[in-house]
């Protein structure tokens, strides 16, 4: 257990010194088509934090909790994947 523990909390320690590049990066491409892809990102890795941290510190949490922020990262995550789509058909509006 001890090594999960290393791993989770090397994983949140990582995504907490990303989000603030991520939200950088979607203010920075606000305006170009490609921001629509960068949007959310944020979202995408504070819901990974939400399900690594509570491993990391050895806290039990209910299983909604884990459902709840897990669903926030897929939905988010297929939002940009929807997105890079319809940048890639040359498309402007999804």
């Amino acid at each position: 257990m001890p090594l999960e523990r290393i791993f989770a909390l090397t994983t949140t320690l990582v995504l907490a010194g990303t989000f603030p590049v991520a939200v950088i990066a979607a203010r920075g491409f606000r305006g170009a088509p490609f921001g629509s892809v960068l949007r959310p990102l944020p979202v995408v890795i504070l819901a990974y934090i939400a399900l690594n941290a509570n491993v990391a510190v050895g806290v039990a949490v209910p299983p909604a909790y884990e459902l709840v922020a897990s669903a926030v990262a897929t939905v988010a995550a297929l939002v940009a994947a929807a997105h890079v789509l319809v940048l890639l058909t040359e498309r402007r509006k999804l």
